[in-house]
C-alpha cells in the first residue's frame, strides 16, 4: 500500500509561503545595504540620529513621494458603475415565491395534531419536503431551522419579518451592486433586516436568503474607471509634484531617521555607504537566516484550523498585551517589550498555522506602532517564525522556558547581521540592543509559562501541557480503568496509538486524539463485566440471560455515563466530546440481529443505536475509526496483513456509508491517510517473531556439545 502524495494545492501553498519569505530575505538584505552606515559630514551617528540640522543643498524633485501621492490620488477614485439588464421584478418574485411556499408549509405544519402518534414522522416528512423545494432553488435550509420556521416562529414575528425583507430588498437593489461590492451589500442587507428581528431562527434565515435575493445589477465600466484614474494620476505628476527647495530643513538635530529617510538622503548624495565587506557578510548572514526560516515554514504549513469566536478573542487579547505597553514605553526601550509572547501563545493556545499566518501582518503593524526600523521588523518576522517552530509540539513546560533562550540567540544573530551591514562593529558593539533583545525573548517565554495556566482555566483550553498531564496513568480515572476494567484499559491504549497516528497523518491534533482515546471508554467503569474485553471464563457473559434490548441499552449507555464521569472529574470539553461522539449513532449490530431472530414483533432500529452526536471533529472521527478497527481486528484469528487491511477498509467504508462523518470535514484523502496510519501501527504490532525451538528440538540437539563461547552465551541469557 502506497501512501497518497500531498495534493498539488497544499504543495503550491507551501511553496508560496517559502517564496514569500525568501523574497523578504532578499529585500531585507538589499535594503540593508542602503541603510545608514556612516557619512563624511558626521550628520548622523551610529544610532541613525541627526547630530545637526540636515538641509537640502539644492532643489530636489522627490520622485518617490510624488509617485506615492499620485498613487494615493488614483486609488481614491471610486469605480464607475453602469446598470445591467437584471430584472429587479424577477428578483422580487423570488421573495413572493419564497414566502408563498413557506406560508403553505406553515399552514400544513399547523394542521398536524400534537396528539397524533405519528406527529414527529409527519412533521419531519413535511420539513424534508420543504427543504427539498428550496434546495432545488439554490437555498440550503438545514432541517432544524426549517422545523423552527414552520412550527416555532409565531405569526406576528413572521409577518413582520416578511415586511422587513421586502422593504430592505427595495432599498438595497436600488444601489449599484457589482461583483466587487456584492458581498458588502449582501451583508448589509442581512444586517438591516435583522436589526429589527428578535427571533434567532429568522435571523439565521436572513443569512441564507441574502445570496438568493441580493444579486448583481450593475457592472464596473473598467475603461471609464481606468481613464479617470489615469487622469487623476497624471494630474498629480504634472501639476502637484513634491519638491524640496534649497535650504529646506530636511531633519532637525536629534531626530531619529527611519530606513526610508536614510535611503532618500543617500539618493540626494547627503550620506554615503562604506564598510562594504561587513555589509556583504551581514547580508549573507541575514539571507541564510531567512532561508532557514522558510524551511521551517514548510514544516508547519498544513491544514489551517477554522477560527472560532473564542480564538479571535484570544488573538485580540494577546495583541493588546503587547500593544498597550508599546504606547507607554519610551521609544528607546521598545526592544525590551516581550513581543514574542504573542506568536508563542497563539501557537500553543490556537494552532501553529494560525500563529504562522498572522505573525507577518501583526509584526508589521506592531513595528509601525513602536516606530521600529527595518531591522526590528526583520527581527519580529524571523523571530516569530522561529518561535512557532521552536514551541510546536512542545509538551514539556521546561522546554518552553528553554525556547526563550534559543529565541534570544536567534534574535541577536539577526541584529548582529544587520550591524555588520550598516556599521563598523570594530568601533562600537551595541551591547544595549543585544541585551534588550535577549532579555525580551527570555521574558516572553517566562510570561508565557506563567500565563498559560490562566488561559487554560479561563478559556477552558486544552494545551499540549494539559493533555500530557491528563495522559498520566496516575490520573484517578485511568487508575480505576486499569484496576477495575483492565481489558478496556489496554484496549484504550491501543486505540490511543492508532488515533494519534491517524490524527497526525491528516493534520489534526494527534495528542488530543491519543488522550481522548485513553478516556473514551471510561463509561464502562460502571459495569465493566458487561463488556467483552473484561469478561473471562469465570465471570461468564451476563448478556446471555438478558433481553437483546436491555443488553443494547447497557452497551450504548457507556458513552453518556462516560461523559458524566468526565464532568465529575472536570475533564476538558474536547475530551468529553470525544467520549460522547466516538460511537456516533452507529448500530449495535449483534444485539439488533439477535432481537430480530428471537422476536416476532418488528424491531425498532433506533433502540439499537447510540444516541450520538456524530463526530464533529477530526480527532473524534479518528478515535471512532481506531476504536472500531482495534476491536474488529482483535477478534480476528488471523494476523495476515492483507486481511487486516481488507478489514480496516471495510470498517471505514461501513462508517462512511452510515453517515458517521457527515458533521466533520473528513475527506476521502483523509480516510486514505488514516488507513495508511492504521496499517503502519498494526504492521508493527503483528510483526513476525523468531520461533523458539520446541522441546523435541531441544532433545534432538542435546548430543551436540556446545563450544565454550556458546556456553557463556547461555549463562548470560539465564
Amino acid at each position: 500500500m502506497n501512501r497518497s502524495k500531498t495534493s498539488k494545492k497544499d504543495l503550491l501553498k507551501t511553496k508560496l509561503y517559502s517564496i514569500i519569505i525568501l523574497l523578504l530575505a532578499v529585500i531585507i538584505a538589499l535594503l540593508g545595504i542602503f541603510q545608514k552606515v556612516s557619512d563624511a559630514g558626521h550628520l548622523i551617528d551610529k544610532y541613525n540620529i541627526a547630530t545637526a540640522d540636515i538641509v537640502a543643498s539644492h532643489d530636489y524633485y522627490d520622485k518617490d513621494a510624488t509617485i506615492s501621492k499620485a498613487n494615493k490620488a488614483r486609488d481614491s477614485v471610486e469605480p464607475i458603475a453602469v446598470r445591467i439588464n437584471t430584472s429587479q421584478v424577477a428578483l422580487y418574485e423570488n421573495i413572493l415565491n419564497f414566502f408563498d411556499i413557506t406560508n403553505q408549509y406553515r399552514e400544513r405544519a399547523g394542521d398536524i395534531l400534537l396528539t397524533s402518534l405519528q406527529y414527529n414522522v409527519e412533521l419531519n416528512s413535511l420539513v424534508n419536503q420543504y427543504t427539498s423545494v428550496f434546495l432545488s432553488l439554490g437555498i440550503n435550509i438545514p432541517n432544524n431551522l426549517a422545523k423552527a420556521i414552520l412550527k416555532d416562529v409565531n405569526s406576528t414575528s413572521y409577518d413582520s419579518y416578511k415586511t422587513q425583507v421586502r422593504t430592505q430588498f427595495a432599498v438595497f437593489m436600488d444601489e449599484y451592486i457589482f461583483e466587487e461590492n456584492l458581498f458588502k451589500h449582501q451583508e448589509g442587507f442581512a444586517a438591516a433586516v435583522n436589526e429589527s428581528v428578535t427571533d434567532s431562527n429568522l435571523k439565521e434565515l436572513t443569512h441564507l436568503l441574502k445570496e438568493y435575493l441580493i444579486q448583481i445589477n450593475s457592472r464596473i465600466d473598467m475603461q471609464a474607471t481606468e481613464m479617470e484614474r489615469q487622469r487623476v494620476y497624471q494630474d498629480v505628476i504634472t501639476n502637484s509634484p513634491v519638491l524640496i527647495m534649497t535650504g529646506s530643513v530636511l531633519y532637525q538635530k536629534g531626530e531619529k531617521l527611519e530606513s526610508e529617510d536614510l535611503k532618500a538622503l543617500s539618493d540626494m548624495g547627503v550620506i554615503t555607504v562604506s564598510n562594504e565587506l561587513y555589509m556583504y557578510i551581514g547580508a549573507a548572514g541575514l539571507f541564510l537566516l531567512c532561508f532557514l526560516a522558510s524551511l521551517a515554514s514548510k514544516k508547519i504549513c498544513g491544514h489551517t484550523m477554522k477560527l472560532q469566536p473564542k480564538s479571535i478573542f484570544i488573538m485580540v487579547l494577546l495583541f493588546f498585551m503587547v500593544y498597550i505597553p508599546a504606547l507607554y514605553v519610551p521609544h528607546e526601550y521598545y526592544m525590551y517589550i516581550p513581543y514574542f509572547i504573542l506568536p508563542m501563545m497563539l501557537s500553543i493556545l490556537i494552532s501553529d498555522n494560525t500563529s504562522y499566518i498572522f505573525s507577518g501582518p501583526m509584526a508589521i503593524f506592531y513595528c509601525y506602532i513602536v516606530g521600529g526600523d527595518l531591522i526590528y521588523l526583520a527581527i519580529l518576522i524571523i523571530g516569530s517564525i522561529a518561535t512557532i517552530y521552536i514551541v510546536r509540539n512542545t509538551s514539556a513546560r521546561i522546554r518552553l522556558a528553554i525556547s526563550g533562550i534559543a529565541l534570544g540567540v536567534i534574535n541577536v544573530i539577526v541584529y548582529m547581521s544587520y550591524m555588520l551591514i550598516t556599521t563598523d562593529v570594530s568601533i562600537s558593539i551595541p551591547y544595549t540592543q543585544i541585551i534588550a533583545l535577549f532579555i525580551s525573548s527570555v521574558v516572553a517565554a517566562l510570561l508565557c509559562l506563567g500565563l498559560l495556566p490562566v488561559f487554560e482555566a479561563f478559556f477552558n483550553i486544552v494545551t499540549p501541557f494539559k493533555l500530557m498531564e491528563l495522559a498520566s496513568p496516575t490520573k484517578p480515572l485511568l487508575k480505576r480503568l486499569m484496576m477495575e476494567a483492565p481489558g478496556t484499559y489496554h484496549h484504550s491504549l491501543m486505540v490511543g496509538n492508532l488515533a494519534e497516528e491517524a490524527a497526525e497523518a491528516i493534520g489534526a491534533n494527534g495528542l488530543l486524539a491519543r488522550v481522548g482515546a485513553y478516556y473514551h471508554d471510561i463509561g464502562k467503569l460502571n459495569r465493566p463485566a458487561f463488556f467483552g474485553e473484561n469478561q473471562s471464563s469465570k465471570t461468564g457473559n451476563p448478556h446471555n440471560t438478558m433481553t437483546p434490548q436491555l443488553s443494547a441499552t447497557i452497551i450504548t449507555s457507556h458513552t453518556t455515563e462516560g461523559v458524566d464521569l468526565a464532568k465529575q472529574a472536570k475533564l476538558p470539553p474536547s475530551i468529553r466530546d470525544i467520549i460522547i461522539e466516538h460511537h456516533g449513532t452507529t448500530q449495535v449490530q449483534y444485539f439488533y440481529h439477535k432481537a430480530q431472530s428471537v422476536s416476532d414483533e418488528p424491531v425498532i432500529e433506533e433502540d439499537y443505536r447510540y444516541s450520538g452526536p456524530k463526530p464533529r471533529t477530526k480527532e473524534s472521527a479518528c478515535v471512532m475509526l481506531a476504536d472500531a478497527c482495534e476491536a474488529t481486528i482483535r477478534s480476528m484469528e488471523t494476523t495476515n496483513i492483507i486481511e487486516i487491511e481488507k478489514t480496516i477498509r471495510k470498517v471505514v467504508k461501513t462508517k462512511r456509508d452510515d453517515g458517521q462523518f457527515d458533521q466533520c470535514d473528513l475527506t476521502l484523502k483523509d480516510l486514505d491517510e488514516i488507513l495508511f496510519a492504521f496499517m503502519k501501527v498494526f504492521t508493527g504490532y503483528f510483526h513476525q517473531r523468531v520461533k523458539y525451538p520446541t522441546q523435541q528440538t531441544k532433545d534432538a540437539i542435546t548430543d551436540i556439545k556446545p563450544s565454550q563461547e556458546e556456553q557463556d552465551e547461555d549463562e548470560n541469557e539465564d
